[in-house]
Parts: structure tokens; sequence; C-alpha cells
């Protein structure tokens, strides 16, 4: 593959859909920290994708004589991020005489050039690569032949992490700045002077602001004579917001494909084992992640054909599982047997 780049150690400005990317760069990089729910699964997928790293001890020989500026695990790991969060990845490939150096672009940096090549922003400027100097990573696509495209990317088409951001900013406010009383009684029938006036406004600023505060009753003094009216002045939609909260957090885990027990979420009427929740990780590994690394491996023995002129069969050392009781006493089971 032979491509273009220039760099940046800082978000520069960055047109949302711009030479045919199929996302806005600067809205994945939002959403990213918008959702914790969305991060973790983020971090999780590309944790398990890394595992223990690559399994075949030539290609890690290799692959650590030419890595500069990170370990090879640390490369790995920024990598997959990437293509995690954007579908796409980028190695800058320098070649010296006999020998190859490969730095990490991050992708949210990394726009195409002309003539098939890539460009890349840095703080300092544009710098132009050339074809043969940026290897690049992406995911399947069906939005662009030139750009991956991430995964999850229809939580954000359809609005649900900015949703669940919209709710805990409207619920941080809500506490934040609001200084309503659930109810008040109004007096009628008499005048306040201008000291009375500024004294409740005072009143309602120190008993009515804040978390501390929430849902206080109004009582307010009655002078001789006159007339009260009760009235309700807000609504509390709190159930509405916490199901509706609920059911949007399930649709990113979901998307994700991460089991609701592997990000934190304990369903009702489970048993809460530790032996249930290996099941799961189990499960989530053989059909969410080794397909991820299968796909990612292969673009690994891409890159080795083209670079180095190396056949290889990249594969990933998979995390040590612990069986479950019921599976050691079958085991123990057999062994008697």
């Amino acid at each position: 593959m032979r491509f273009m780049v220039f760099k940046s150690s800082k978000q520069p400005s960055r047109n949302s859909r711009d030479n045919g990317r199929p996302y806005d760069v600067t809205e994945l990089i939002e959403a990213y920290y918008k959702s914790s729910w969305h991060a973790s699964c983020i971090n999780l997928k590309s944790i398990c994708i890394l595992g223990d790293g690559i399994e075949n001890p030539d290609v890690v020989a290799r692959l650590s004589e030419s890595v500069r500026e990170d370990s090879l695990f640390t490369l790995l790991q920024k990598t997959i991020l990437d293509l995690r969060v954007f579908g796409d990845a980028f190695w800058e490939i320098v070649r010296t005489g006999s020998s190859i150096e490969i730095y990490h672009m991050p992708s949210w940096t990394v726009s195409a050039g002309k003539n098939g090549g890539w460009v890349q922003e840095l703080d300092s400027g544009k710098v132009e690569f050339d074809a043969d100097s940026v290897w690049h990573f992406r995911e399947p696509s069906l939005l662009s032949q030139l750009w991956g495209s991430p995964d999850y990317l229809p939580l954000i088409e359809d609005g649900t992490i900015d949703t669940i951001s919209t709710i805990k900013t409207y619920n941080r406010n809500f506490f934040k700045n609001n200084a309503i009383p659930d109810g008040i009684l109004f007096i009628k029938g008499g005048d306040i002077s201008p000291a009375t006036e500024s004294g409740l406004r005072r009143f309602f600023r120190e008993k009515f602001l804040g978390v501390e505060n929430a849902s206080k009753f109004c009582l307010a003094p009655i002078p001789e004579g006159v007339q009260v009216q009760l009235e309700k002045l807000q609504d509390h939609h709190d159930g509405k917001f916490m199901e509706l909260k609920d059911s949007l957090i399930a649709e990113i885990i979901s998307c994700h494909g991460v089991p609701p027990r592997l990000a934190g979420i304990m369903i009702p009427g489970s048993l809460g084992g530790g032996g249930e929740a290996s099941g799961e990780l189990k499960i989530f590994l053989n059909t969410r992640i080794k397909p991820l690394q299968n796909i990612f491996g292969g673009q690994l023995d891409a890159f080795f054909m083209e670079v180095f002129g190396l056949k290889t069969d990249i594969t990933f050392k998979a995390f040590d599982i612990m069986p479950s009781a019921a599976e050691t006493a079958l085991n123990m089971l057999k062994f008697e047997r």
C-alpha cells in the first residue's frame, strides 16, 4: 500500500467529512469522552484484542527492532485503539539503508493527500509523505473505499451517545443551578416592602439552592387578613430519565457486543458468580474478539509481506481464562474415570 500524510500533537481544526472520510473525527473523539460506558467498551475490546501480545517470536523480534519512540506493546495498543475509535490507524515507515523504522501516527491527525498520498498536520505545519512512507490499517467499511469506519458508528448517527450525555448534563445543571422550590404559598391581598422582598430572595438562594436542599417545601409567612394560594412549580421526570438512561446504556453495550456483566452491569436474577462471568468472557472472546484479532493479524501479515518481504501468519496470545467451578468438577470426574 502507498500513501501520503500530515502530523499534529494537538487536535487541529478538522472538517467533518472532508476527503471522503465517512465520519467527523472531532465528533468521535468527543463521543469517547462523553460516555463512560462507550469509552469502557472501546477500552475493553482494545485490551482483549491485544491480549498478551503477538504469539510469533520472529514477528515480535523483527518489529521490536524497528519500533521507535514506543515499545512494541505500546505501539500495538495505540494502533488497536485507533482502529476501535476511528476505524483507521497509521504507521510511518522510515527506510534508512537496510533498516526500517516504525512510528505511530495518531489517526485523528491524518488526512488524504494528493496523488494517493497522505498528509499529517503538526503544530509546526503540514508534513507530506510519499506513498511508501505510510502504512494504513483500516476496519471494513461500507461507506468508503479509502477510509475505514468504527463498528459503533450507529451510536453516533442515531444520537444515542449525545442523548445520554444530554441527560447527565441536564441533571448536573439541575442540581447545580436549581433554586426553585417544588411548591410555594402565594400571598394575596397584601403589599410586600422592598426589604421583605430582598429577604425572600435571599431566603430562596440560601434554602433551596443545591443538592442538599432538593425537594424542600417553601412556607411563606402569612400576614393577618390576606389569602394564600398553594401551587406546584415544577414536575420531576427522574423516573422517565432513569428508564431512558438505562435503555441507552443497554444500546451502547449491545452495539459494542460487550456482555453486560463485563461492562459492570448486573442483570436481575443472575447468580453473579465467577464462573458465570468467566463464561461470558469466553463467549465474548470467541465471538467478538477473535474475529477482530484475525482481521488485524491479517493486515499485519500484509504489512510484513509488503515492507519486509516475509510471509507470516500472525496471531495474538489470548488471555488465560480460569475454568468455571462446573468445568473443574467435570474435568475431575473425567480424570477419575
